[in-house]
């Protein structure tokens, strides 16, 4: 392979390379790649691989293979990590990639389609040619498998070089979109668990035939306070009840935010047909509400959550009666006959 070869591959790969920049999945890195060996190497088929959870490489990226070629690959069972180990081992080291020749390791893969070009001091359709990617901490962290070399030789140091390079610069940018991947996945789980507290956090309770009850516990901010109000239309158009108590004796601190998001929120279910009261207001929440200026002259308010549900009970036509203990039980007199 002449200098001039190699150093045109080396532009064209380094060109390549600056590509990938603008690419967003791994699995289009991956195919990029193996495609750029095929056009820009002596190889004629290429295969991109990388190391997932398990510890076993899945294949990602093809090159110069058919489409009933790629399904065959896949359905070959996956390399580990433990396995490749065993046999990319020192002796069968070229610069820094490996030649696996077929008479001294057993591997599983697709049949060579030049079987009519075997040479006696040559690359054998069977053998097998690796070029690692590595991470940061020199750890193998996905596989450039090469085969059908257009020139029928053994591979070199030297004709390695450019391909080497390229996968230095592959395996940085696979390491960049992974920690993106990572970071957007840890973002979206923050977020799943975010609103899991927030729904927690605003749980709307069915306590009676067309009542319910909302406890507030801690702080209020907009986020909550949207998460409120969403939570309380949402089981108000569920429960088609006439009803919400909202109580806010856990709330330690009232301030115009908090207040007035309370309204918009009584607001909002007196659209829906649904009357609010407010319960937990002491003589310190309501001294606070007299010097802010909020007015609650249309909410029905009441000090504890007891005389709030007696008033809820009151606007639905129930009320809450004692029993009579010198009335016997009917159950008691049922079970007796």
């Amino acid at each position: 392979m002449s200098e001039a070869f190699i150093r045109q591959q080396l532009e064209d790969l380094i060109s390549t390379s600056s590509k990938m920049l603008r690419l967003k999945t791994v699995r289009d890195v991956c195919q990029l790649t193996a495609e750029s060996v095929v056009k820009y190497s002596k190889f004629q088929r290429c295969v991109v691989s990388l190391l997932e959870l398990d510890d076993t490489f899945e294949r990602l990226g093809f090159g110069g293979l058919t489409k009933k070629e790629i399904e065959k690959l896949k359905s070959i069972s996956r390399s580990t990590l433990g396995s490749m180990k065993e046999r990319l081992i020192k002796k069968h080291l070229i610069g820094r990639s490996y030649y696996l020749p077929h008479n001294q390791v057993d591997m599983n893969g697709l049949p060579s389609t030049r079987r009519d070009q075997i040479k006696d001091d040559g690359w054998h359709p069977d053998d097998f040619l690796f070029i690692p990617l590595y991470d940061p901490d020199n750890e193998i962290v996905g596989l450039i498998s090469v085969d059908d070399p257009e020139d029928g030789l053994m591979p070199t140091p030297e004709s390695l070089l450019p391909l080497e390079l390229f996968a230095t610069q592959i395996a940085a940018s696979l390491e960049n979109l992974r920690n993106v991947e990572r970071q957007r996945e840890m973002i979206k789980q923050l977020r799943d668990q975010q609103k899991v507290v927030l729904e927690l956090s605003t749980p709307v309770i069915r306590i009676w035939d067309q009542i319910l009850v909302l406890p507030l516990i801690g702080s209020v901010d907009s986020v909550r306070a949207q998460q409120i109000m969403e939570s309380v239309l949402v089981k108000i158009g569920e429960t088609h009840s006439n009803v919400i108590i909202i109580d806010i004796t856990g709330v330690p601190v009232i301030d115009t935010m908090v207040a007035s998001h309370l309204i918009k929120t009584v607001n909002a279910a007196r659209l829906l047909g649904a009357k609010a009261i407010i319960t937990g207001i002491n003589p310190e929440i309501a001294q606070t509400l007299v010097h802010l200026g909020i007015d609650l002259t249309e909410i029905i308010t009441n000090s504890n959550l007891a005389r709030g549900l007696q008033s809820a009970l009151s606007m639905t036509g129930k009320r809450i009666c004692e029993a009579d203990a010198t009335q016997p039980d009917k159950r008691e007199e049922s079970s007796k006959m």
